[in-house]
């Protein structure tokens, strides 16, 4: 365990087996020379250590008979987990110069062979070293492995943070790199060491993740600075790993975020600037600080999950900036709406991707209950409805299936002037939908109804029933909104798009041959 701010308090006990180095802000004066950081942290806590209690009983049957009756009494004292501070030995200002790389790693050795390497929580290594010196680190690496250390931090760029990120921010400046970079051993990425590790750092190293890497289970910090790696180990890395983004300070350049299926993530908290996120996987709860500049949010669930039930229940209302918000579900059951007084304040255009699915031809999702979102968000004024009726019966509707429902009273909306509903295929319930909000929407200047399949992220033309879907329900989608629809509307703001189904490529090749 690291030494934390309890032992600040205690009596120091000398421990010879840790050493520090002060590190410096430039490489510049001497490509090989430097001052370097190797710092090793032992358990604070005797009593911490599994075998305490056996090592203590043979150091004592190892003792002469008096030196043992002596030790007696402190032995309840070490039990109890006397606090130990770790020793630094540090090299006074008046003693700085430049160390070579032969002279670290001489002392790094010398260190390590004194070390047991029992019981270390915390080793970093940093110093400017290249892949030349792969026999020397691989030996570090391997005692941080054997030694089980649960934070690690490997920086070979021989500069401290502050000065390095300077560096990388100036325009005019170029890096000269005369080394290739140390590549880092397999064996810190396998499954026997990774589950011990907690905090992982690393900074001017190469990184090749092997054919079977599982992520590290129980990680908690992780940091890549100026790496070599591929875009593919870059996903793979971090995907199999990340359970949870938090960005707690302004970034101000940071404009916009893109988070694209990490199966592992289970929460996402922004208190930064960024205007755009893009997230797809499954439902993690977003936490969005009240001054949050965002003001477009696109997210895509992979898993069955009622959109409007998300809205209601799990995403954040209020986002002061908040202007458009697209959501991509696949829905199986119906939406039970919770009564309460929730209002979308902010939202000005909201776009719906529902794919309503049914199982063995029967469909238990109810397009009408999206009516309820006029009442949740009083200032939209653009509603998009992309529809996609999936593995169910098609139902186009007709006068002797009863009469349609009215959900009532209706909700008067001040502000909706545009709306669009795709996937339309005239099932009796998208008919009273769209007759709800034809109804409700005062301020209403258009609604465009198309039957055909608008549904993003590829998901309706994946399907190898697609073009059944265009020959059946494109014709009556058409029929049913333009009798149903578009007679009781009395302002001429409904517009019914006709659309001819694509020829199969057999068929286009016929009326091609046909042609010639």
């Amino acid at each position: 365990m690291a030494c934390d701010a309890r032992a600040a308090h205690e009596q120091t006990v000398p421990n010879p087996e840790i050493f520090w180095w002060p590190q410096a802000s430039s490489m510049a004066r001497a490509p090989m020379l430097g001052f370097g950081i190797l710092t090793v942290y032992k358990f604070s806590f005797f009593s911490e250590i599994p075998e305490a209690a056996d090592i203590l009983a043979k150091i004592l049957s190892q003792l002469p008979i008096n030196d043992a009756i002596r030790t007696s009494p402190h032995q309840s004292y070490l039990n109890k987990g006397t606090m130990r501070k770790p020793y630094v030995k540090t090299l006074t200002p008046h003693r700085w110069r430049w160390l070579r790389d032969y002279e670290f790693i001489t002392r790094v050795d010398a260190v390590l062979r004194q070390h047991s390497g029992m019981g270390v929580q915390r080793m970093e290594i940093k110093f400017r070293l290249h892949s030349k010196h792969a026999d020397h680190i691989d030996r570090w690496v391997n005692f941080a492995i054997a030694s089980k250390t649960k934070e690690l931090v490997v920086d070979l760029s021989g500069q401290d943070k502050g000065s390095f990120f300077t560096d990388l921010t100036h325009s005019n400046c170029i890096r000269i790199i005369k080394e290739p970079p140390y590549n880092l051993p397999p064996q810190l990425l396998g499954l026997n060491y990774g589950s011990y590790l907690r905090c992982l750092e690393l900074t001017t190293v190469s990184l090749q993740l092997p054919a079977d890497f599982k992520g590290f289970l129980n990680l908690k910090i992780l940091s890549l600075v100026d790496m070599s790696i591929t875009d593919e180990d870059v996903q793979h890395f971090i995907f199999e790993m990340v359970t949870s983004i938090r960005m707690l300070h302004p970034l101000d350049r940071l404009k916009h975020l893109v988070v694209d299926i990490c199966p592992n993530l289970q929460e996402i908290e922004l208190n930064c600037s960024p205007t755009t996120l893009k997230y797809s996987g499954t439902m993690v709860p977003l936490i969005f600080a009240s001054t949050s500049r965002l003001t477009n949010i696109s997210i895509v669930f992979i898993n069955y999950q009622s959109a409007l039930s998300y809205i209601i229940t799990g995403f954040p209302s209020t986002l002061p900036r908040l202007e458009t918000l697209t959501l991509h579900c696949g829905e199986r059951e119906r939406t039970i709406v919770p009564e309460g007084p929730f209002k979308f304040t902010y939202l000005r255009n909201l776009r719906l991707e529902l794919a309503l699915c049914g199982h063995g031809n029967i469909r238990k999702t109810d397009a009408l209950d999206y009516a309820y979102i006029l009442k949740i968000a009083p200032f939209m004024e653009t509603l998009e409805l992309s529809m996609w009726m999936l593995n169910c019966r098609h139902q186009p509707y007709r006068e002797e299936d009863g009469e349609l429902r009215i959900v009532g009273p209706p909700h008067q909306h001040a502000h909706l002037k545009r709306v669009r509903i795709s996937g339309f295929f005239g099932h009796k319930d998208q008919v009273e939908l769209a007759l709800h909000i034809l109804r409700s929407s005062m301020a209403l200047e258009q609604m465009v109804i198309t039957p055909k399949l608008e549904i993003g992220n590829d998901l309706a033309f994946s399907d190898p029933c697609a073009d059944e879907y265009e020959k059946k329900h494109y014709v009556n989608g058409h029929r049913v909104a333009t009798e149903f629809v578009c007679k009781p509307d009395h302002r001429n703001v409904v517009t019914v798009e006709r659309v001819v189904p694509e020829p199969a490529d057999g068929e286009v090749e016929r009326k091609r041959r046909r042609a010639n």
